[in-house]
């Protein structure tokens, strides 16, 4: 293990997270949230005792060059460190009683998973709300993937770090330097934010809720300065525009890049893009059918406009909620569940399984009926004309296997605090998939993320973190494999 340098590396991570401090430090002050202010004084001066180690210890290095096992690490490290500095403003501003739902709460917010262990929103200090969102924009496309894109102070493992934390089977490299990459990625994601923010604005928003709600759309987050999330709005065109933005958040960012190109044909023949629409398309009219037929909604438009909020809203992770989802028909809960598992596309802000490693096992599938057909024929399975290879395959299958395993495991531990299989099943459900939605005891009428247990509450923090990382940059560190030499 190259350790200086990892700690070095480390220690720049938790600088730019510092920096980023800094924004609601200064609206704490201004806005005279004493206990806030005095939350994030203390946080950014443990940062800056941290550092002062950390970059004295990490001073010197004998090789710039990091491994595979150096980067798994050093990723790892870097989410687990921001989230436990991001976590004492919180704690300390005495909104969580205990440091596990405050951790957990800010583990949800870099991982944009948008659960809360918080139960007064409304009245909440906002610089500690828009902290909270902070975290969400910084954590969508990646905390290491800005760090490779603002600074380039590192060398062939640049591309290795942009790998193990950006999600999906395959990593776009939009082009042949990574650091540029990435850069073009967070333009992007910078853009679409910026027109998200004054699209709401035209909604009659405040600036604040804008801003706040944009990082959390843009993110895939779905942090809300408020209660109610985007229900305390009740406004059709907030709903439109948070529905827009949340389905473009779900998509490639790299085909953005290839539209600002002008190559339209290789965004028209994606494959995943036109499944991930066509989920959409499907099970926005089952939802939509299922309310009107129902009677939930008087109106066809109010059964469309809710129905495809929330089924956009939970096939690409963001768990915003615009109605009391749990009241529906049991059909149109159906459909959230299940998209719950299916996420958003490789290369977006969404988490879940996504929507590539569907396609991939739906074809394998096939493949394997041929094979069974017709024993001598050779098949492959292909992917935009190119073959995938069995190495990619296994690595999904695996990736399946073990995403359900974790699932089951956060069960158990939910169920033995006393919870129904029901909620203890959907809240590591929803963890590992960064959805946000809860159901059953921790819907928007159950007791909420707040009163598990500190074990539990560490447990659902991991998953988050599992999930967010792609299961393997986590988990290859509790192998022997990993620590030998």
């Amino acid at each position: 293990m190259n350790w200086k340098q990892i700690l070095r590396l480390t220690g720049t991570m938790q600088l730019i997270v510092g920096i980023f401090m800094l924004i609601p430090t200064v609206m704490a002050l201004v806005l005279r949230e004493w206990l806030a202010f005095k939350g994030f004084a203390f946080s950014l001066i443990i940062i800056v005792i941290y550092l002062s180690i950390i970059l004295t210890i990490g001073r010197s290095w004998s090789s710039q060059t990091l491994n595979v096992r150096d980067v798994y690490l050093f990723v790892t490290l870097t989410w687990v460190i921001a989230s436990a500095f991001g976590a004492i403003p919180i704690y300390v501003s005495g909104l969580d009683h205990t440091f596990a739902s405050a951790y957990m709460e800010v583990m949800s917010g870099f991982t944009t998973t948008g659960l809360t262990t918080l139960s007064s929103l409304d009245s909440d200090p906002l610089s500690i709300l828009f902290w909270r969102s902070l975290t969400h924009w910084i954590g969508g496309m990646g905390i290491v993937v800005l760090f490779v894109a603002l600074l380039p102070l590192i060398g062939s493992e640049g591309a290795q770090l942009f790998g193990a934390e950006t999600t999906g089977p395959v990593k776009s490299r939009l082009t042949p330097k990574i650091k540029n990459t990435a850069l073009i990625l967070w333009l992007i994601y910078v853009g679409i934010t910026l027109l998200e923010i004054i699209a709401l604005l035209l909604g009659n928003l405040s600036l604040f809720d804008a801003i706040t709600i944009s990082f959390g759309t843009v993110a895939t987050g779905g942090f809300s300065p408020h209660d109610a999330s985007i229900a305390y709005y009740n406004n059709a065109y907030v709903e439109v525009v948070v529905t827009i933005c949340m389905m473009m958040g779900g998509i490639n960012f790299s085909l953005y890049f290839s539209l600002l190109k002008g190559k339209f044909s290789t965004v028209l023949k994606n494959t995943e893009l036109k499944v991930y629409l066509l989920i959409i398309i499907i099970a926005s009219l089952i939802a939509t059918i299922s309310l009107k037929v129902s009677g939930s909604y008087s109106s066809f438009s109010d059964s469309l406009r809710h129905g495809t909020f929330h089924i956009v809203s939970s096939i690409t992770t963001t768990g915003f909620s615009a109605a009391h989802y749990e009241g529906w028909p049991y059909l149109a809960q159906s459909m959230i569940f299940i998209l719950m598992f299916v996420g958003g596309s490789s290369g977006s802000t969404g988490g879940g399984i996504k929507v590539s490693r569907i396609i991939t096992m739906f074809r394998l599938g096939r493949q394997n009926i041929k094979t069974m057909l017709h024993p001598k024929g050779f098949f492959t399975i292909q992917s935009e004309k190119e073959q995938i290879s069995w190495t990619a395959v296994n690595a999904i299958v695996g990736f399946i296997a073990l995403y359900v395993a974790l699932i089951l495991g956060g069960m158990v531990v939910i169920s033995s605090a006393g919870f129904d299989l029901y909620s203890s099943f959907t809240a590591a459900l929803t963890s590992i998939g960064n959805v946000g939605l809860g159901f059953g005891a921790f819907g928007s009428q159950g007791v909420g993320f707040g009163a598990l247990p500190g074990y539990a509450q560490w447990t659902l923090s991991f998953l988050m973190l599992a999930g967010r990382l792609e299961l393997y940059t986590v988990l290859a560190l509790f192998t022997r494999t990993f620590w030998r030499r």
